[in-house]
Formats: C-alpha cells, sequence, structure tokens
C-alpha cells in the first residue's frame, strides 16, 4: 500500500466481520501523518487496505506461563493455527498451486477467523456471534460491552484469579477492542489490543485493529510500531520480510503449545490422584457405616 493513496478502506476481514451494514470514519486524512504512512509503504504491512475515491477520511467498513489456569484445554486449536500461521509464507507446500498468492491467503485467514471465533466450542461461538448481532445499534451497545465482559470473564478466568488469561479465548476481547473503538473510549481498546497481542501476536486483526487506535490517539510512534510487527504484503520486495515474520510467529505459537501440553498434563495429574481421594474417603465411609 502506497501512501500516495488517496485514502484507506480497512476492510471486514481485519477486525472481523462485526456488523455487515454498519460503516463509519475512522480518522481524517491528516491524522496518517508522512512517517506513519511512510511506515506502511515501507515495511508493506498487511492491513487489508485498498484504494477509495473519497478525499476526506480515511473510511473502515465493518462486514461482517501463559498456557495455565482454566482447566484442561484442548490443543488442537492451536496446532491447526500453527500449521496455518505457517502457510502464510506464500511458498509453503501446502498452498494450493492452482491459486494465486492472493487466494491462498484468503483462504488461511479465513479459518484463523474460524478457528478464533470456535475455539470454546459452537455454544460459546453462538453466544459471542449472538452478542454481535446487535453491534449495528448503538442504542445497545452498553449492553454489548456487559455481554461481552461476562463471557471473557467466563472464559478467560480461572476460579480465586483475579487475572484473565486471554490465552483461553481471544475473540471476544477482540470484539470488545473493537467495541470500544466505536464508542471512542480509544485508550480502552487500545489496552484490549495490547493484551490480545501478548497472547497471541499474530493475530491479524488486532494488529490492524491497533494501528487504526493509534492514528485516531495521534500516536505515531504506537502506530509505527504496531504496523512494523504487522503481516508483510505479498510482494517480492516483501517476501524475505513475510518468512521471517512467519518463522518469527511459529515459533512463538509453538512454545505456547509446548506450555500448553505441560499444563494439561498437570492438570491430568490433578485430576486422577484427586478422583482416587474421593475414591479412597467414600471407601472409609462406606466402612463405616456397616
Amino acid at each position: 500500500m502506497h501512501s500516495s493513496s488517496s485514502s484507506l478502506v480497512i476492510v471486514a476481514a481485519v477486525m472481523g466481520c462485526i456488523a455487515r451494514s454498519c460503516a463509519f470514519v475512522l480518522a481524517p486524512k491528516h491524522l496518517m501523518t508522512k512517517k506513519v504512512s511512510e511506515s506502511i509503504h515501507d515495511h508493506g504491512t498487511v492491513l487489508w487496505l485498498s484504494n477509495d475515491d473519497d478525499d476526506d477520511a480515511i473510511d473502515i467498513s465493518i462486514t461482517d506461563n501463559k498456557m495455565m489456569g482454566g482447566g484442561i484445554r484442548d490443543k488442537s486449536f492451536l496446532e491447526r493455527e500453527i500449521e496455518l500461521i505457517s502457510r502464510l509464507d506464500p511458498d509453503h507446500a501446502d498452498n494450493n498451486a492452482e491459486y494465486s498468492d492472493l487466494q491462498n491467503q484468503e483462504l488461511v485467514v479465513s479459518e484463523l477467523w474460524t478457528i478464533w471465533y470456535g475455539e470454546r466450542g459452537p455454544l460459546n461461538e453462538q453466544r459471542l456471534r449472538s452478542i454481535e448481532e446487535t453491534l449495528g445499534d448503538p442504542s445497545q451497545w452498553e449492553n454489548v460491552e456487559q455481554k461481552y465482559m461476562e463471557l471473557i470473564n467466563e472464559q478467560c478466568k480461572s476460579d480465586g484469579e483475579s487475572k484473565l488469561n486471554l490465552c483461553n479465548w481471544v475473540e471476544p476481547a477482540n470484539r470488545l477492542a473493537t467495541l470500544l473503538y466505536l464508542m471512542g473510549r480509544l485508550k480502552e481498546s487500545k489496552t484490549w489490543c495490547e493484551a490480545i497481542l501478548e497472547a497471541k501476536p499474530w493475530h491479524i486483526g488486532a494488529l490492524s485493529g491497533i494501528v487504526m487506535v493509534c492514528v485516531q490517539l495521534r500516536d505515531e510512534e504506537g502506530a509505527t510500531k504496531y504496523i512494523q510487527m504487522g503481516l508483510p504484503n505479498l510482494s517480492m520486495e516483501m517476501r524475505s520480510a513475510r518468512k521471517a515474520w512467519v518463522e518469527k510467529n511459529v515459533e512463538i505459537a509453538t512454545e505456547q503449545l509446548l506450555q500448553l501440553q505441560s499444563s494439561n498434563e498437570i492438570y491430568e495429574k490433578i485430576s486422577k490422584a484427586f478422583s482416587k481421594e474421593i475414591v479412597s474417603t467414600d471407601d472409609d465411609n462406606s466402612s463405616s457405616w456397616q
């Protein structure tokens, strides 16, 4: 994406499909400083951006030990994420040779969104999507915020712990960050984006979203930082940078997988020991009543 573009439209895939018919102004063009624009151009970061004929604004179209806590988790989702992150390398052997690099990227990104929505099971995914259905009505936003927080606390907080573990499920937090952006609560939105990226540095929605927030906050340093963290585009000039991004995030995700496996093993041992203790206690009590 070149800095000479008349304006930028940030497409739904970046922020997730949250309200199919809604669009709103992200920021006046003068907020996109020369340094930030040059950073987008030089780094070649994928923000799912395209040209638009409107010269007055940058529009956003809305369409649609970390592993510890929360009990045993299904590691298959993270394993699949690692496979998909790997396939963001356009030269990956598992990509469809009959498709263009862009088509392969779209398939991978689509499945990543499916995982992020569904990694806590179909019932929780339906709850999350049901909340989103009311996002088109600003009068419902306060209620939507409360529902997102309820879902986050339920899924990302262990009994007796006050700190959230977004590794359990980042997508409700990503939806909340988007809502806070819409509500103009930019600093809160940025805080949530930062927490999401701590849990999943490869979350392309949060990576794009936090750039948008920084632009609105006139935080040039922050915008530049997160542009440089983003997924480099598919151009030949950015090929090496994109491969490096993939390798780095595969390494981070693989380390998380090892932590998750270790955490699950600990919980399994504790659960088995606790079950044996209950059986032993029941046997003792049964004998005492005879």
